[in-house]
């Protein structure tokens, strides 16, 4: 290749990825405003506190079930198409409060929110391993992960403004904006997938093979642990620790300070994601992601300060904040490429998961023996789950 097409091939790639990186931070922003609005106006219309848990549950419930299935169709028909099924989705589901301000129709609009990012979002992981090919892929993952953060501080923001000043339908109907401007710009932009994704061209026609073989890899299965394991970390720090502060007297303020930090510090680690993976190998990192959680984990119930308190939810941030973009680069690397887009799914299943089940679980365990036993359960699983997944990873074989 010349030099003349090398460096148009990464102007294309460049510009690829500054769409894709648009295209997640308003989807994104779309769900998470999503799910503030869905929350408080459950509450506004009198929804019972097991109504409300559902509710949040409806989200992850159909790409818990899809995910997979998503990622093989994504592998066969390419990420164009269903990305833009997914931001119709979600305009549609933002549609239905003006349309029907009941609790029902709030179930309807969590199910088909969480849908229709799902089938973006697939599209978009599918995408951000494959621009600019393997020597790219921490850098990308990177930066969508930056971006992630950006659309995470930016929906609750929205959609809590919103509410104060015009109302919660009004709200949603700002919020469906955001997917209408996403398939604008995902049409006015039209880039060749053959050009940004080596082999793309050779997208697989048909897979018979089941999902359970991605797991006949030991380094995959390694991979998807440390992902459940990492996806269940991050939910308790957003589920319990808003309960533990409650319960030595914290007010609402501080507890979101707390999550504040920690969404800060993901921020942080996430900008420093290019510069540290080129100078610390994945596994490593992903090690050093449970061995951070192990600890903060079983320091957190001996706290009741509240800058020690910051302190550890700074430093779980920075910890768990910079698995994402390490474990998608990783999963990239290690699965068939004609795989990619189911082995994102299944990643999303786990991810998924944890998020239907996991609050009503830890809800039932905190109740019954107490809220810090859920801290130190989650450290036992992280420190425990370093044997399992250095284990051949770290060294080469001899």
């Amino acid at each position: 290749m010349s030099d003349d097409a090398a460096a148009a091939a990464r102007a294309q790639h460049r510009r690829a990825l500054y769409i894709l990186i648009a295209l997640s931070v308003l989807s994104h922003a779309a769900l998470v405003g999503c799910r503030i609005a869905v929350t408080l106006g459950g509450i506004d219309l009198g929804a019972s506190p097991f109504s409300l848990g559902l509710l949040m549950a409806f989200f992850g419930l159909l790409p818990m079930v899809l995910s997979v299935p998503a990622g093989r169709l994504v592998d066969r028909i390419g990420t164009r198409r269903p990305m833009f099924w997914g931001l119709g989705i979600l305009v549609g589901s933002m549609l239905v409060p003006l349309l029907s301000w009941e609790v029902g129709s709030l179930f309807l609009v969590s199910t088909a929110t969480g849908f229709g990012y799902m089938c973006v979002n697939v599209g978009i992981q599918k995408l951000g391993g494959e621009i600019g090919g393997a020597e790219a892929r921490t850098l990308n993952f990177g930066l969508l992960s930056v971006g992630f953060s950006i659309s995470a501080f930016l929906g609750p923001l929205i959609a809590g403004v919103l509410i104060d000043l015009v109302g919660y339908r009004i709200t949603f109907g700002v919020l469906l904006l955001l997917p209408v401007a996403a398939i604008v710009w995902l049409r006015r932009i039209r880039f060749d997938e053959r050009l940004i994704l080596p082999g793309a061209n050779g997208r697989a026609e048909g897979n018979a093979q089941s999902v359970l073989d991605l797991l006949r890899d030991p380094k995959m299965r390694q991979l998807y642990v440390s992902v459940g394991l990492i996806s269940a970390a991050w939910d308790v720090h957003q589920f319990v620790v808003p309960i533990y502060g409650k319960s030595i007297g914290l007010s609402a303020s501080v507890i979101g300070l707390l999550l504040a930090s920690y969404s800060a510090a993901t921020f942080v680690i996430r900008m420093a994601v290019p510069l540290i993976s080129r100078r610390v190998p994945e596994w490593p990192l992903i090690i050093g992601t449970h061995i951070v959680g192990f600890v903060v984990y079983s320091l957190y119930p001996f706290t009741a300060s509240l800058p020690l308190m910051m302190a550890l939810s700074f430093t779980l941030g920075l910890g768990l904040g910079i698995s994402q973009p390490i474990v998608l680069a990783l999963l990239h690397r290690l699965a068939p490429p004609e795989r990619a887009g189911e082995a994102v799914g299944l990643r999303m299943v786990l991810v998924n998961g944890t998020q239907t089940f996991l609050p009503g679980v830890f809800g039932a365990v905190g109740g019954a023996f107490g809220v810090a036993t859920l801290f130190w359960g989650m450290a036992l699983l992280l420190g425990g789950s370093v044997f399992y997944i250095g284990r051949g990873v770290v060294r080469p074989p001899a």
